[in-house]
């Protein structure tokens, strides 16, 4: 009869980044940011998935707000995580959003979006868990004029399993 020896090298788990390196690489970064336009069709097919009632104003549903700094970060919710130093074991989690529309967006308009890392914190759970929180300050501005358009704070938890 053979013994099974348990290999717990190949289940090793990264180690957790130190909240002063997650700061080094985050704090204040100024993300790629883009230049998008809000098409016709997007706004429709948003309408449709929204169930919002159509209008003949121009304008785009208020959500359309979100899509915009989401898409206009200049970088994927993927590498988001790689600059987050997300490790396979760990979960990203939706924290906060804060929209603050000053302006309707037009539909058809070329939009400019920047984005910008404010400062990381770390916290532990009730249950001994660690997260990190990463928030983004987005900012809309309409091309033709160059004025904000609305201003958006994105939050994003980083739930580190040990």
């Amino acid at each position: 009869m053979t013994d099974t020896v348990n290999d717990r090298s190949a289940t090793r788990v990264a180690p957790l980044i130190p909240i002063e390196q997650l700061a080094d690489t985050l704090d204040g970064r100024q993300l790629p940011g883009a230049s998008l336009t809000l098409e016709e069709y997007e706004s429709a097919l948003a309408d449709y998935a929204l169930e919002a009632e159509a209008d003949d104003s121009g304008h785009a549903h208020p959500l359309w707000l979100l899509i915009l700094a989401l898409r206009g970060m200049g970088i994927s919710v993927n590498e988001l995580c790689d600059l987050a130093a997300k490790r396979p074991q760990d979960t990203l989690l939706f924290g906060t959003c804060e929209l603050n529309q000053h302006r309707p967006l037009s539909i058809g308009r070329t939009f400019t979006v920047s984005a910008k890392v404010r400062p990381v914190s770390r916290k532990t759970s009730r249950a001994g868990g660690v997260l990190d929180f990463v928030t983004i300050d987005t900012i809309v501005h309409a091309d033709l004029d160059g004025k904000v358009v609305g201003d958006i704070v994105t939050g994003y938890i980083f739930k580190r399993e040990a």
